[in-house]
């Protein structure tokens, strides 16, 4: 009998070793999909918010004169009491008779700051300045009457 004693504790001490460890991997499993469900839950609700913000057209461009502004801001002083003007450039061929577009290409961006008659050529895709000028503004009563215009000096 004491053969047989001993072997049903050694069962017993493996089946509960067995399904603590069962128990143990359920746990970890259900613990790593609550937190993976909670990071998911959150994300999907960040870009839901960002959504909802961006389909205001007027809202959207705020955001990216924000974003442009500060990433420029990160490489060079602008001007913090003016809002700039902030224009894509879709075909640079057409103003490659302009020095200041010269090195221009296709989604870069125009920054303008009237007041402070200044012009940035910016690319967002490399965030590099691509060249600065001063803004000529020409004035619309002199007698060619030629249209505001940015020059490069």
């Amino acid at each position: 009998m004491a053969k047989s004693d001993s072997s049903t504790k050694v069962e017993k001490t493996t089946k509960k070793s067995k399904f603590n460890k069962t128990y143990a991997i359920i746990v970890v499993l259900v613990l790593l999909i609550a937190g993976g469900s909670y990071v998911a839950y959150n994300k999907y609700d960040d870009l839901k918010q960002e959504n909802q913000r961006l389909s205001d057209p007027q809202e959207a461009a705020k955001s990216e004169t924000q974003r442009i502004k500060n990433e420029i801001a990160k490489l060079i002083e602008v001007p913090t009491d003016e809002e700039p003007t902030i224009a894509t450039v879709v075909d640079p061929k057409k103003l490659g008779d302009q020095a200041f577009f010269t090195n221009a290409q296709k989604d870069d961006r125009v920054v303008i700051y009237a007041q402070a008659k200044k012009a940035i050529l910016y690319r967002p895709s490399t965030k590099r300045i691509i060249e600065v000028a001063p803004l000529n503004i020409g004035d619309n009563q002199t007698t060619n009457k030629q249209p505001a215009s940015t020059e490069a000096r």
